[in-house]
């Protein structure tokens, strides 16, 4: 079974109760902030119950929608009026350039290696030429070290994915690096990258 059907059957509501802590520590609004960002339309994956889509909203009055595998998840950002579509990343039912932020809410790690590729078209496929992508998720390992798996802490059937998840975007001419912002106290990062999509067209 892949992971992202673990997720979706019972795992992502577990995720949910376990980091409920965590709710309203919003590094990605810092990063937002800092780049000076007006966002209009944002899509969140990995929206856990709508919450920072909801604090979006609230200070930019931009039109935001959530992806969520957590059935819990969902009801509750329901209750914010926060819309969301309860599935995984590598199938987006969003149109082609629908948004100018996309943010990726520590999820990525969990994501199914077969699925990275697919992850990253759909994401560059919804996101609008000069929008910024971000990724909030475990720091990113230095170039010289490999990057590896470990078993997720919390089943042993599962893996967690530390790697260069910035690379599948980055690996495209149009996405540059905007930010990166490390949490002092935790091993994660934020990551911004900006979709440029600009060809110079020679005669």
């Amino acid at each position: 079974m892949k992971q992202s059907d673990i997720f979706a059957e019972s795992e992502g509501d577990n995720w949910l109760e376990r980091n409920r802590a965590l709710v309203g520590r919003d590094p990605v609004g810092e990063a937002i902030d800092h780049l000076g960002l007006k966002p209009q339309r944002v899509l969140e994956i990995g929206c856990a119950n709508g919450w920072r889509l909801a604090a979006l909203r609230g200070k930019f009055d931009c039109e935001v929608h959530g992806v969520e595998p957590s059935m819990q998840g969902c009801i509750e950002a329901a209750t914010r009026g926060v819309p969301v579509w309860r599935i995984t990343a590598e199938s987006l039912p969003a149109g082609d350039e629908a948004f100018d932020v996309v943010i990726y809410g520590f999820c990525l790690y969990l994501t199914d290696p077969i699925d990275w590729l697919k992850i990253a078209a759909e994401g560059d496929r919804v996101l609008k030429n000069g929008g910024h992508l971000i990724i909030h998720d475990f720091a990113e390992p230095a170039l010289v070290r490999t990057s590896f798996a470990r078993r997720y802490s919390h089943r042993d059937d599962l893996l967690a994915y530390h790697m260069r998840f910035s690379g599948l975007w980055l690996s495209h001419p149009w996405y540059k690096r905007a930010y990166v912002g490390a949490e002092a106290t935790r091993d994660e990062s934020v990551i911004v990258l900006r979709k440029q999509g600009v060809i110079e067209v020679l005669p």
